[in-house]
């Protein structure tokens, strides 16, 4: 398999490969012209010979046929009645009058033909003298035309050093922390197949994390339910049989509900997880809120939080019921960790809903990585900043189910006074208002 060159290698030939044709193409344009040039002038310096020797030499009726000028340039002949074209060479012989070129021996001889009131005259122009300067002239462009190509590659070089290498760098960087090894017959040398190569490896390392976190998540899912199931068939097998107090009974109810919500949950975020969301339903935000609330008012008392449910009656939405409640157990556990002791009003309608606290509020540095799993921090401290701090991933997971529904999760601290804090939970016009 042919080694694929390099991104480096590749802008040295380009470039190389461009100057070379540019002044390669200059160059032979340069002696083309050279060598017109040098035929006009021969020619042009002919035609004045010529002139010189119907002038000077030729005398009509008198001047003798044969050759009348034999110099180291210039030879001229004088023909009459087919008379005296004897010492002429043979392929200019019986020419018609008119300039011609003639390449004999390796020399460059230029002709012209011209009838005079004597006779024919004959002129030849020996150039070859002028045709080797100009040969000179074409070896000279050649020698610069090489140079030119090695010191464009030799700059080139260090042109793509400078560009390319940061890049080309990167890649080997990216290419030896990528997880794997390239297959031998596929690896590349070259930038772009080592980037494919490496994506390809992430890839493959993805999918297999994925795949590994979905039989996980399977199995987890599997494993936990047969538990929970048992202690939810124990618990309302307890109550039917035993003869409990009001109190205890209480209790018995809230273990089998907390059990229905573990496993609600469980299939919600295995949902989520995979891509399906569950099908939306009407939900009465009124009733749906004060049952929410009553679920935790035990944990709320505790830490000194009250819950008040303001949101009026008839206020319904079409949402995911089991993200729904998640985000709003979530921001209610939030509330009891660090608003406690306040009051925590719960108002809005089907637009937005509200949850509002007289607490000590989130310091604004702080504020805006409440939502991000790397931004909490163990509550744990005095008292006068534990308000500040933000402990667990309930405030990630509701907002990343917010954006999974297109809702909006938003966050307002403090409201006056350095206390209060207000989170707005907002429905999208595709959620939809029922009724």
């Amino acid at each position: 398999m042919a080694r694929r060159r390099s991104l480096a290698e590749r802008v040295v030939w380009a470039v190389t490969a461009t100057v070379a044709l540019l002044v390669g193409l200059q160059s032979v344009l340069a002696y083309v012209t050279m060598h017109e040039q040098e035929d006009e002038l021969s020619d042009t310096m002919l035609t004045r010979e010529v002139q010189q020797i119907v002038v000077h030499t030729t005398r009509p009726g008198l001047t003798p046929t044969g050759m009348l000028v034999d110099s180291t340039l210039v030879s001229a002949w004088l023909t009459r009645d087919g008379s005296g074209g004897e010492s002429i060479p043979a392929p200019m012989r019986n020419l018609a009058p008119g300039l011609y070129h003639f390449a004999p021996d390796g020399k460059t001889l230029h002709v012209a033909v011209a009838d005079t009131d004597d006779g024919r005259l004959t002129v030849v122009l020996d150039a070859t003298s002028a045709e080797e300067r100009v040969d000179r002239f074409g070896y000279t462009l050649c020698a610069l035309w090489l140079g030119c190509v090695v010191g464009t590659i030799w700059i080139a070089r260090g042109v793509a050093a400078l560009a390319v290498g940061p890049f080309a760098a990167a890649t080997r960087t990216i290419a030896s922390s990528a997880p794997g090894q390239p297959m031998a017959a596929t690896a590349r040398s070259d930038e772009a197949g080592m980037l494919m190569e490496t994506f390809n490896r992430f890839r493959d390392r993805v999918d297999d994390m994925v795949e590994r976190e979905r039989e996980f998540a399977a199995n987890l899912d599997h494993e936990i339910r047969t538990p929970l199931t048992t202690i939810r068939t124990d618990a309302e097998l307890v109550g039917l049989e035993a003869d409990l107090a009001p109190a205890q009974r209480q209790r018995l109810e809230r273990i089998v509900a907390a059990v229905d919500e573990i496993i609600a949950t469980t299939e919600s975020t295995l949902s989520h997880s995979a891509g399906r969301f569950v099908r939306v339903e009407t939900v009465d935000l009124r009733d749906f809120l004060v049952d929410a609330a009553a679920a935790m008012n035990d944990r709320a008392a505790a830490k000194g939080l009250r819950i008040v449910v303001e949101v009026g009656a008839g206020e319904v939405v079409d949402a995911d019921r089991q993200a729904l409640l998640t985000i709003v157990r979530n921001l209610l556990r939030n509330a009891i960790e660090h608003a406690s002791p306040a009051t925590l009003r719960i108002g809005g309608d089907r637009r937005a809903i509200v949850f509002s606290d007289d607490g000590p509020g989130i310091d604004g540095a702080r504020l805006d990585r409440i939502f991000t799993r790397a931004g909490h921090v163990d509550s744990a401290g005095p008292r006068e900043t534990r308000g500040s701090r933000v402990r667990g991933l309930g405030l990630a997971i509701a907002r990343r189910l917010c954006d999974l529904h297109g809702w909006q999760l938003e966050v307002r601290s403090p409201l006056a006074a350095g206390h209060g804090t207000a989170f707005t939970l907002a429905f999208t016009e595709a959620t939809g208002a029922a009724g």
